[in-house]
Parts: structure tokens; sequence; C-alpha cells
């Protein structure tokens, strides 16, 4: 993991190395305030993902332990691509919370899908309200990338269609996963207060991110921009979820930077502000969480 770290932080780095000298300037003058502010931020996202779990699970959850839980998916989660530990986690918490297996899985997947569709939904927002400016700073490689993800996505679900063995395994996949998460969605359609719970806490997974890195580009003077924040987060954040790397190492942090720098924001700025972000929205929550895991697996949580 470390080795995918160092790599992935040298990609981001080497086309910068001789603005290195500026960018220190940049760090040593960050103002403190803006900084605590941006790790208070950070650390509201675990809260938001405990009441959405808690929300999609058709028994009581306690907070707090939920809450923590979320926290130990910092470290999970950036151990595998794709995040794939912290849904694992996620479903074992359940699991030994005394559901079975088969519901705690529906109720993952019943969560992801609240968490996809709202991120869905504040881009479209977000596009909306700011669409010609976002347009104007779009650059012409995400568009090619958005394009060829698109046509990845397509070439993909043919493949699954066509080919038996693979067209077997999502049938089963579908039957015993997908099907029971969207009946669940059902039921969390007809409780207003779960579902508002549920949507409000998708959506401040994906704000609270966008709001530590506007805190972060306030620390380093780089001007009052949440919409640029905002856009940059959620493309960075649709991007780890698909990078093959842990945690999107080097992925996330290439494409905030180039967002920012696309929005106008000098690279000498941007960059420090994205390392600063993924320090404490990353780095600190994955030792963090690291140490809540081993405290949950001594009291058998997980």
């Amino acid at each position: 993991m470390w080795f995918v770290l160092i790599g992935g932080l040298t990609y981001v780095v080497i086309p910068e190395i001789s603005e290195i000298p500026r960018m220190g300037e940049a760090l040593r003058d960050a103002q403190p305030a803006w900084a605590i502010l941006a790790a208070l931020l950070a650390a509201t996202g675990f809260f938001a993902a405990a009441a959405s779990l808690a929300a999609c699970s058709p028994m009581h959850l306690p907070f707090l332990r939920t809450t923590r839980v979320q926290l130990a998916n910092a470290f999970a989660g950036t151990a595998t691509p794709a995040s794939v530990g912290s849904l694992a986690l996620n479903v074992r918490y359940l699991s030994k919370s005394g559901m079975s297996t088969a519901l705690a899985t529906g109720t993952v997947a019943l969560q992801s899908i609240v968490q996809v569709l709202v991120h869905v939904a504040l881009l479209a927002v977000l596009a909306l309200v700011a669409g010609r400016s976002i347009g104007q700073h779009v650059p012409d490689w995400a568009r090619w990338a958005l394009l060829a993800a698109g046509v990845a996505v397509v070439l993909t679900g043919v493949t699954l269609l066509v080919v038996p063995r693979f067209r077997h395994t999502v049938q089963r996949y579908a039957r015993d996963d997908v099907l029971p998460a969207f009946r669940q969605l059902g039921g969390l359609a007809k409780d207003p207060r779960r579902l508002g719970l549920a949507v409000l806490g998708a959506m401040g997974t994906t704000l609270s991110s966008a709001a530590t890195l506007w805190a972060c580009l306030l620390a380093l003077g780089a001007g009052n921009d949440p919409i640029a924040a905002a856009f940059s987060t959620m493309v960075g954040q649709t991007l780890a979820s698909a990078a093959p790397t842990p945690g999107g190492v080097g992925v996330v942090e290439a494409a905030l930077t180039g967002g920012l720098v696309n929005f106008g924001i000098a690279s000498t700025v941007a960059l420090p502000a994205v390392l600063l972000y993924r320090v404490v929205s990353c780095w600190v929550p994955v030792l963090l969480g690291w140490i809540t895991l081993r405290l949950l697996q001594r009291e058998d949580v997980v």
C-alpha cells in the first residue's frame, strides 16, 4: 500500500517539482483557523455516513457505535480499491448486530444506491446553478475521460450479458443482492422520516467533502470559490470509486488539482490545498480508523 501511496503522490508532485518552494511557502502561510475548520468539516462526513446507514437499516443501530464503524471504514476503504473494504466492514457490522447476511448485504446495497442517487442529483443541481461557469472550466481531457468511461460501462454491460458464465453470475447477483436492496428501497420510500434521514446523510457525506476542500482553499488564501471545490470533489469522489488504487491514491490528487487549476486557481496553491485536504480527509482518518478498527474488533463489534 505504501508503495502505491508513494507512487501516486510522486505522479502528482513531479510535474510541479519546480514549484515546490512556492508550495512550501503557501503551506507555511496557511491560516490555522481555516485548517482546523477543514478538519472538523471532514469529521462531519463520518456522522453523516452513520446517519445514512442507520436510516437504511430496518433495525435500530446505536448512532455512536455506527459512527465509529464509519471511521474504521476510513482505513478499510483506503486499504482496498474502490472502497470494497468499507462495504464489507459495514456488512460484517450489521451481521454482528443481529442481521442475516442477506439482509445486511441488502441494507449496505440500499445505502450505496441512495448515495449514488443523491450524488447524481447534487451534480445535476450544481450544473443547473452554475452550468455555464462549470462548462467553461471543464478541460477537454475530462470530457474525453467521461466519454471513455461511458463506453467502458456499455462494453462491460454487453460483455456481462453476452458471455454465458458472466450472465449467470450477474443473474445470481441481481437475485440475491440487487432485488432485495430495491425491495428495501420501496420500504424506505414509505417511511418519510427514514427516507429524509437517509437522503440528508448521503448529502452530508458528499457536501462535507466539498466544504472541507473549500476550507482548505481559504486556509491557503486561494479565494472563496465553493463551486470549484464542490465540482472538483464530486468528480474526485467519482474517480476514486472507480480507481484501481487503494483510496484512489494518485488519481484523486491529480483530479482535484486539475479541477482547481481549470477553475483558475494557481497550481502553486491548488496542489498544497489538495494535499492539505487529503491529509485532513483521508490520511489522518486512516490512522484513526485503524486504531478504531482494532478497538471494534476487540469489542467484537465487527
